[in-house]
């Protein structure tokens, strides 16, 4: 059998199709690769932790977010609950923390955390009594508390990271951050 210039024609055609689907599936492939690498090289990945300590004389209780992630955190909204009900405001977060000589908060809504920030969201001073121990505190509060906080990365990916004693403390992807939350943090 002889080939002809035109099956050669075709021969060739086919071959530089076949060239193009492959090139094409590569560019695409790469493309899917840099986007995850952008992802991640812009990822924020925030902690949660309540903490409880002695300072001086007084018991100071209190709540911390770190940035853990690589990329800076825009926070969109922070959500405490006790006993599974939302506290509306840091006055009634104040008053659900009776007896207590002294405060602080930071207002955390819409700031940006840079990746290794921590920022002090709220503390609580209490007089220590002589039988009180920090650590019991803190376990006593982590039974009535959660706190759920929604962030998003530069390219607007969004999560709710949630406190470690919920039942879900790894992030959770969402498409945009929820409105509720307590209003004046």
């Amino acid at each position: 059998m002889q080939l002809n210039s035109n099956h050669l024609q075709a021969i060739g055609t086919l071959a530089a199709a076949i060239a193009a689907l492959i090139a094409l599936f590569v560019a695409w492939d790469q493309g899917r690769v840099m986007r995850q690498e952008i992802r991640a090289s812009v990822w924020p990945a925030l902690q949660l932790d309540g903490f409880s300590t002695q300072r001086n004389d007084d018991i100071v209780l209190g709540l911390n977010i770190q940035n853990a992630g690589v990329g800076p955190a825009r926070l969109d909204s922070i959500a405490i609950f006790y006993q599974g009900a939302l506290v509306s405001d840091l006055e009634a977060l104040s008053e659900l923390f009776a007896g207590h000589t002294g405060r602080s908060a930071t207002s955390v809504t819409g700031r940006i955390i840079g990746a290794g920030d921590t920022v002090e969201v709220f503390a609580f001073q209490f007089p220590r009594a002589e039988d009180d121990d920090a650590v019991e505190i803190m376990y006593a509060l982590a039974s009535n508390y959660s706190v759920d906080v929604c962030y998003c990365s530069v390219l607007d990916e969004c999560w709710i990271a949630h406190t470690s004693g919920s039942a879900n403390p790894k992030p959770e992807s969402v498409d945009a951050c929820p409105a509720q939350g307590v209003s004046n943090l």
